[in-house]
């Protein structure tokens, strides 16, 4: 079968990757979860990594919100989704935004799981509410 003549749904592909990260963060957070309150907190977990890691993951959250998503062009007028898309610098900066943000998250899961600590869990559900903020459909209209 011959597919020279299809157009790439690049706004379809950028939509799926947020999805996956946005997923991988659930997923993660449900494991997690449901090991400290089946086993309890990871055996060697220390206090104070459940201050420290969340601390770090809020500081990559102010990093993504104030400097990695100016970094993000906006779109010019009566542009298509899938030619916004289309753009490298678009995308790549996208993608940025979007992979600190997921680690914020991950990091504060990790002291979460390692301290069973709420501020932990507290700090990536707001990770976690930033990542899904900054969606594809928000950035593609520049809002």
């Amino acid at each position: 079968m011959d597919r020279t003549g299809d157009t790439p749904r690049t706004a379809q592909v950028v939509r799926l990757i947020h999805t996956a990260l946005v997923g991988g963060v659930l997923l993660a957070g449900g494991t997690f979860a449901f090991m400290v309150h089946v086993r309890g907190p990871a055996p060697g977990g220390s206090e104070m990594l459940g201050i420290v890691l969340p601390a770090i993951g809020m500081g990559l959250v102010l990093v993504s919100a104030s400097i990695l998503r100016r970094r993000v062009p906006e779109p010019r007028a009566q542009q298509t989704p899938d030619a916004y898309w289309a753009a490298a610098e678009n995308r790549g900066a996208a993608i940025v935004l979007w992979a600190a943000t997921e680690g914020a998250a991950l990091v504060c899961l990790v002291g979460y799981f390692l301290t069973g600590a709420p501020a932990a869990a507290a700090a990536a559900v707001v990770a976690l509410a930033t990542l899904i903020l900054y969606r594809p459909s928000r950035l593609e209209r520049g809002t």
